[in-house]
């Protein structure tokens, strides 16, 4: 982990750097919230990188990654990751982008031809 708390950083198919923090990553596998996704920290990097992207209607900072997988627990078979896009100033003055994973979870998602 680096002094900014950022545990690692990947870049989405658009060129996006995103990053998890160590906070975010005890907040998501959390006893209360998804534990399960204590397994799935590599599968979380996979999505972003190669997953689909929908801007949220509601807060167009924010967005929703999917991603298929066939080996997942139980009935699931997606990752789904919420990023929040913003931007900060560093240490020149000059704007950087600063997109992170708020949340991830696992879901159960039915395929468009109703078919598991």
């Amino acid at each position: 982990m680096t002094q900014s708390g950022k545990r690692w950083a990947v870049k989405d198919k658009n060129g996006n750097v995103i990053y998890l923090t160590e906070e975010r990553w005890k907040h998501i596998t959390d006893a209360d919230n998804h534990p399960e996704m204590s397994d799935y920290e590599n599968y979380l990097k996979i999505t972003l990188q190669k997953g689909q992207r929908e801007q949220e209607p509601l807060n167009p900072k924010k967005y929703r990654y999917t991603h298929f997988f066939r080996d997942l627990i139980g009935d699931f078979n997606h990752l789904v990751a919420i990023v929040l896009f913003g931007n900060k100033t560093n240490d020149e003055n000059k704007s950087d982008s600063n997109n992170f994973v708020t949340t991830a979870f696992l879901k159960y998602m039915r395929s468009k031809s109703g078919k598991k």
